[in-house]
């Protein structure tokens, strides 16, 4: 069932538009007049009122340079320990692509099933095919 469409009827006097747009233009030009004589007064004060509602901003201080920091020892003890913590640092990455490797040959299909007919059933053909395709 479908409602017959509404018509919507707008009236349109051109005296109310005019005087409309006339009232306007007047309010914009008295804005703008206020807006100019205030500003030209502030201008003959002297000074911008903001300057004495806002205190300006303290001084940065800039901190005093830190005296250089020296490592106990000599420098071939400092070089000895960073080449012993570079070397940790590396076996614990070799470690961890080690480990993501493996358990990406072991996350295969065909690895998992091999390895799981080697456990249920431990032949020599199951031992070889599970070598074979976990390598």
């Amino acid at each position: 069932m479908t409602r017959p469409r509404r018509i919507l009827r707008i009236s349109f006097s051109p005296l109310a538009l005019t005087l409309s747009v006339a009232l306007g233009v007047w309010l914009g030009f008295i804005a703008i007049g206020l807006t100019g004589y205030l500003g030209y007064r502030l201008y003959l004060a002297g000074g911008a009122p903001v300057a004495q509602v806002v205190p300006p901003p303290p001084a940065i201080a800039t901190p005093a340079p830190a005296p250089p920091a020296v490592a106990p020892g000599s420098a071939e003890e400092r070089l000895k320990r960073y080449e012993d913590n570079y070397n940790a640092a590396v076996r614990a990455d070799n470690e961890r692509v080690e480990r993501l490797e493996e358990q990406r040959r072991l996350s295969n299909a065909r690895c998992q099933f091999w390895t799981e007919q080697y456990r249920n059933a431990p032949t020599d053909r199951a031992k070889r095919s599970m070598e074979q395709a976990c390598q």
